[in-house]
């Protein structure tokens, strides 16, 4: 089992594919399965991709302590160091996304092209979900885990991909009960979420950076995608149309291929 030591936790991760190093961050409650077969098959046909899960999360250890979203950007700047890589390409998603802004902040020597999807600089000064969307996505007592993520599905997706994709979401639901993420790590990342901000800071992101997500986005709504596309200098925006939270599950190829665009116009040795 891959397990690479950073600071006092062991952190499990998955690399696959060759050309250069792109580190993958997922979200709330989320692990490296979470991308979907899919999209890191096709990412990984261009890059040495690597998917890890989130302290609190998979196989990674769990501490009890309070987490935020600067931790875990520190971690994933451990988990490269770890594997002795030096620059990546850097791709987040949800809270990875705010996980990738931290780490575009904290470490910009190892960050080399910058992909933002279906995220926020934070609720200060971002759009924030309906309390009813919110709701959805938390533990509600009395639910079993699997009725907790049938009830998330409609803040996830959009209304179209509830019914084609069905099939795909039962299998997703399959996957994340193997090895649950625990209630506590997703209230602590859930208190993470809540207190980040990196609104006035964004202008001092340096790398390359593409902005991604879905235009029926009601978890984290398409509003956000602009304000950061607004205070990022020189980046790149692309909507995927008919698309809601999770881009990458509905459209993978077109998630992928924009992704693939930009990051191999972006040298990870510059």
């Amino acid at each position: 089992m891959p397990l690479a030591r950073v600071d006092d936790i062991d952190i499990y991760y998955v690399v696959e594919g060759e050309g250069p190093p792109l580190l993958m961050i997922m979200g709330f409650g989320g692990q490296h399965h979470s991308w979907g077969d899919a999209t890191s098959r096709l990412l990984a046909q261009h890059f040495r991709t690597i998917r890890f899960d989130n302290r609190g999360t998979g196989l990674s250890d769990k501490p009890q302590v309070e987490y935020s979203i600067a931790m875990m950007a520190d971690d994933a700047a451990g988990l490269l160091r770890a594997l002795g890589i030096d620059r990546a390409h850097v791709y987040g998603v949800s809270m990875g996304g705010m996980i990738a802004q931290e780490l575009a902040l904290r470490h910009p020597q190892m960050v080399a092209g910058l992909v933002l999807g279906c995220t926020t600089p934070g609720w200060a000064h971002g759009v924030a979900p309906s309390a009813e969307i919110i709701q959805m996505m938390m533990p509600e007592p009395g639910l079993s885990r699997e009725e907790q993520v049938r009830k998330s599905w409609p803040a996830l997706c959009a209304p179209r991909f509830l019914e084609e994709g069905r099939a795909f979401l039962e299998e997703m639901l399959r996957r994340s009960l193997e090895n649950p993420t625990p209630i506590d790590t997703m209230n602590r990342q859930a208190a993470a979420i809540q207190r980040f901000d990196t609104y006035e800071r964004l202008g001092q992101i340096r790398a390359p950076t593409l902005i991604v997500h879905g235009d029926q986005d009601v978890l984290v709504p398409t509003q956000n995608a602009y304000i950061l596309h607004e205070r990022i200098p020189g980046s790149r925006l692309v909507i995927i149309e008919g698309a809601g939270h999770v881009y990458f599950w509905e459209k993978p190829e077109e998630a992928a291929r924009v992704v693939i665009e930009f990051l191999t116009q972006v040298p990870v040795g510059a």
